[in-house]
């Protein structure tokens, strides 16, 4: 069999460039992902033969071969050019390939949220009812999340999140909605005039704090550790500051928590505002490419309203 030619034409050629099926690049970029036209013929639901066939057409587009097939094996590895182009088709075509329903869908479509428990529970309500004011042909679906919201938008899982945390990716934009002071709260039954800084008399105490990585529990143990000379001992570990709150509501600890998780006059629960621990900054996030879709940009400015608390 004749041995297929690619073209080595010159960069600046005027030749008409052939425009290229996104299919394509899909199978390429799952065959390099995966090794194997097999299983991404399976993921895809094609025969082998088209996906080997669809990798075929974007080699002679790209003017480079970009897979070698090894004697009497089905596996495949990437050449010099199939490495260059897999690392720069990147995470974003995944991100992508997943919304593109989504944004061709003429009736009904679905913005997913990712947004940490606690200000779920206290401020979204509020959020949602002003949103449905302008927009009630969507549907929202909300996760509950906290860690777990920068690797759920880069692999497009979701298409907006509102977090505590700065993701420092090209596939996403943020932008910041206000910030928030952390505050020492403790149970008012232990009677404990913490105003003046004392902060000796419940360093001891059962500490109630948030599990492990999460960014407020950094935060509050390296400054009571910094302001007493010794680290609180976590008694127990919640996933969000409703749960945190409501531990320490019983009676069992003191924590830090945000300023808003409890109220100035709680009658249960006594509270410190710690102005020495830098403001928690809170960011509105969006995959790259939904930044003009109307429903982005309406949910951005509803929680603006409600979150810039600053």
């Amino acid at each position: 069999m004749a041995e297929r030619e690619f073209n080595d034409g010159p960069v600046g050629s005027t030749r008409r460039q052939p425009k290229v099926d996104i299919a394509l690049l899909q199978t390429f970029h799952l065959v390099a992902r995966t090794g194997s036209f097999s299983a991404a013929a399976r993921e895809l639901n094609l025969s082998y033969q088209s996906a080997a066939n669809h990798v075929r057409r974007l080699e002679q587009m790209y003017g480079a071969r970009l897979l070698e097939t090894e004697q009497g094996s089905r596996r495949v590895t990437l050449t010099a050019q199939g490495k260059a182009l897999h690392a720069s088709l990147g995470e974003e075509l995944d991100t992508i390939l997943s919304r593109i329903s989504v944004l061709l869908h003429d009736v009904r479509s679905v913005l997913r949220v990712g947004v940490p428990q606690a200000l779920f529970h206290h401020f979204f309500p509020a959020i949602l009812r002003d949103f449905r004011e302008e927009a009630q042909d969507i549907d929202l679906a909300f996760f509950e999340r906290d860690t777990l919201l920068e690797s759920m938008m880069l692999e497009g899982a979701l298409d907006a999140a509102v977090s505590e945390r700065s993701f420092n990716q090209p596939a996403i934009t943020q932008h910041e909605l206000g910030s928030y002071r952390l505050a020492l709260v403790w149970p008012r039954v232990w009677e404990l005039n913490l105003a003046g800084g004392g902060f000796d008399q419940i360093i001891e105490r059962p500490f109630i704090s948030y599990e492990p990585g999460q960014a407020l529990r950094t935060r509050s143990v390296d400054y009571l550790t910094r302001r007493t000379g010794r680290a609180p001992r976590v008694a127990t570990s919640a996933s969000g500051s409703t749960a945190v709150t409501q531990i320490i509501r019983a009676g069992l600890g003191f924590g830090v928590t945000p300023d808003w998780a409890v109220p100035d006059n709680d009658p249960e629960i006594d509270k410190l505002i710690l102005h020495e621990i830098e403001p928690i900054r809170i960011w509105f996030s969006h995959t790259a490419f939904l930044g003009t879709n109307r429903y982005i940009r309406l949910l951005r400015k509803v929680c603006e309203t409600h979150l810039g608390l600053n």
